[in-house]
């Protein structure tokens, strides 16, 4: 029956061409384009185009899977036209597809459909989050070529014609028939002359053979897939290892496979679970690696990734770059990478680190950072501006990030480190506001620290509970609640006692400090007077420390602080400067704070 259409809808395809005809002919770029058949399902669609995917079919026939992509279901299915089939075939020294097994051909349509509908629009600059019903991933990503933009899939598959929407699911036209990887990370590793001194230590170590299973032998199922990133011959070479029996003789005590032997370790470090390509790297602050809480940190800066870059208190310890001509190289467990330079896990230990919450990148790339008497809303299209902030809800009335316009010198209680501060709402009975935020920490070691939350006081302030790694296997609540309307005369020291020798020994005795520097205390070179007043009314304990607990940090890495309100009413807003975690045998007093960002030591 053929169907009419009103002159609404004639109107509309008309406009609707002109605005595809324009678009096409204003630039080179490609444009993908969605189309809809009256087909009920992918097997009807292919039928009805067999000058394009007779020889398509004719796998799906042989193979037995045709039934299933004609029924009710939800598909992505990457379809190559005939003329891939054909080059495919040639590839292979067949001429026919009777040539094939069904079962051979099974799995050359199980590596071209996915369980769910993939439009171009969920694609990624790296691998699709929903696996082939092979068991292997698929990477997608934009390639450039004649002022041209296409979608490529496995970096050399060109999509000719995306988003074709039928019954049960999508179908994209490719160019390519694509093949599986069959060689595991092992093999494939072995098979490469970049990588004979790895080798050797994998087979020392036994991670040859934990690397050399196929998906459906893997005994450890949450080792299904794994991600390697590994040193070529010329890396480790630099680093001083002209051959394996070097790197052994350096990093192993005896037994290479013992769990404890820092050749095994060394090994271990470079394998995590899960198959990560580059975007899923830049994409993470950290890779677990099969070291008990030993992580590998990432960053992207410019186009380079380098991992264990990371600083420690300003100072920036160098790390190494990810060799990107050689990394994404998927076997069938996993992925491969290369890193252009030698790592390994590095010692480090507990040291005290005294976060000022506003040093984010995306504040910090602002033009009002840090200039007095400015500020902004931490708030945007819904959003918050840093990375390193979330709540659980974005609130009503803006959370802003605010800058003493105050004089260095002026005795005002309230002189921020670094002389800025960010006011976050929180309430348990207003929905405007967060029932909780969290914040990123910067890099920690593992071990135990005191966490103190320094903050100005407010009258209308919430009362928080502080968590690390909440809803995580490492989540841990901290036994001290933070009231944010409490000063430091809370802590049981009054005014008239604040100048005493003795006032900050009772104050920590009952979990606050001060963090401030004060009017009597130097900096380091003698010169710099702080600015918080040792006793002005009560302006002196406005600048509060509290002690929220102690942090059992059991993983080297950034870490997330979450700040949950149990108490706070329509206005409740809470003013956070800095936290510091303080390795619980530290001097957990100083070192202190200036508005310029001085640091005093203890005198």
């Amino acid at each position: 029956m053929k169907k009419k259409l009103n002159i609404h809808k004639l109107a509309y395809l008309v406009i609707l061409s002109a605005m595809v005809f324009f678009v096409i002919n204003a630039c080179n770029k490609e444009q993908y384009t969605q189309t809809t058949t009256e087909d009920v399902n992918i097997t009807g669609y292919l039928e009805k185009n067999p000058d394009q995917f007779s020889l398509f079919l004719q796998i799906l026939e042989r193979s037995g899977t045709k039934g299933y992509l004609g029924a009710y279901g939800k598909y992505t299915m990457f379809t190559p036209n005939n003329t891939a089939v054909n080059e495919w075939l040639k590839s292979i020294n067949k001429t026919g597809i009777d040539q094939m097994t069904p079962a051979e051909l099974k799995d050359v349509v199980r590596f071209h459909v996915l369980a769910d509908t993939i439009a171009t629009t969920k694609f990624t600059d790296g691998k699709l989050a929903q696996i082939t019903l092979y068991g292997q991933y698929l990477q997608t990503g934009v390639a450039f070529k004649g002022g041209v933009s296409s979608y490529v899939v496995n970096k050399t598959t060109t999509i000719l014609l995306s988003n074709v929407r039928t019954g049960n699911g999508i179908i994209h036209v490719i160019d390519h028939v694509l093949v599986p990887a069959t060689k595991t990370l092992a093999q494939s590793i072995e098979a490469n002359d970049r990588y004979k001194i790895f080798t050797e230590a994998l087979k020392a170590t036994g991670f040859y053979d934990s690397l050399n299973y196929a998906q459906t032998n893997i005994p450890d199922t949450t080792r299904r897939f794994q991600t390697v990133i590994l040193e070529s011959d010329s890396a480790l070479k630099a680093a001083g290892f002209n051959s394996y029996t070097e790197l052994r003789n350096k990093l192993s005590k005896g037994n290479p496979r013992s769990h404890t032997d820092s050749l095994w370790m060394y090994v271990a470090y470079h394998i995590s679970t899960g198959a990560s390509y580059t975007p899923d790297i830049i994409s993470s602050p950290s890779i677990s690696t099969l070291v008990p809480s030993e992580i590998v940190t990432t960053k992207l800066v410019g186009t380079k990734i380098l991992l264990n870059e990371d600083e420690f208190n300003g100072v920036i310890e160098p790390g190494v770059e990810v060799n990107r001509t050689f990394s994404n190289q998927t076997a069938s467990n996993g992925v491969l990478h290369e890193s252009k330079s030698f790592y390994k896990i590095k010692p480090r230990v507990p040291t005290g680190v005294f976060f000022d919450i506003t040093d984010q990148p995306e504040l910090k790339a602002m033009a009002a950072w840090r200039v007095p008497g400015q500020g902004f809303n931490l708030i945007a299209n819904g959003k918050f501006i840093p990375a390193g902030i979330r709540g659980d809800r974005i609130p009503g009335q803006p959370i802003t990030y605010a800058v003493s316009s105050l004089p260095i010198g002026a005795s005002d209680g309230r002189s921020y480190a670094n002389r800025d501060v960010i006011q976050f709402n929180a309430s348990t009975n207003n929905t405007a506001r967060n029932f909780w935020i969290e914040i990123r920490t910067p890099m920690l070691v593992k071990g135990k620290y005191k966490v103190w939350i320094c903050y100005t006081q407010n009258q209308n302030g919430p009362l928080d509970q502080i968590g690390i790694d909440v809803g995580t296997p490492q989540e841990q609540l901290l036994p001290n609640l933070v009231d944010f309307t409490q000063s430091l005369t809370s802590s049981g020291v009054p005014t008239a006692n604040a100048a005493r020798s003795d006032a900050d020994g009772l104050m920590l005795t009952n979990g606050f400090k001060r963090y401030m520097a004060t009017t009597i205390e130097t900096a380091t070179d003698g010169v710099t007077k702080g600015l918080q007043p040792v006793s002005v009314n009560n302006q002196w304990s406005v600048m509060v420390g509290k002690l929220a607990g102690v942090a059992d940090i059991k993983t080297t890495d950034r870490h997330w602080l979450r700040l949950t309100a149990l108490r706070g009413n329509q206005t409740a807003n809470m003013n956070i400067d800095m936290i510091h975690f303080i390795p619980i045998d530290d001097d957990q007093n100083y070192p202190r704070f200036h508005p310029t960002g001085a640091i005093f030591k203890r005198p």
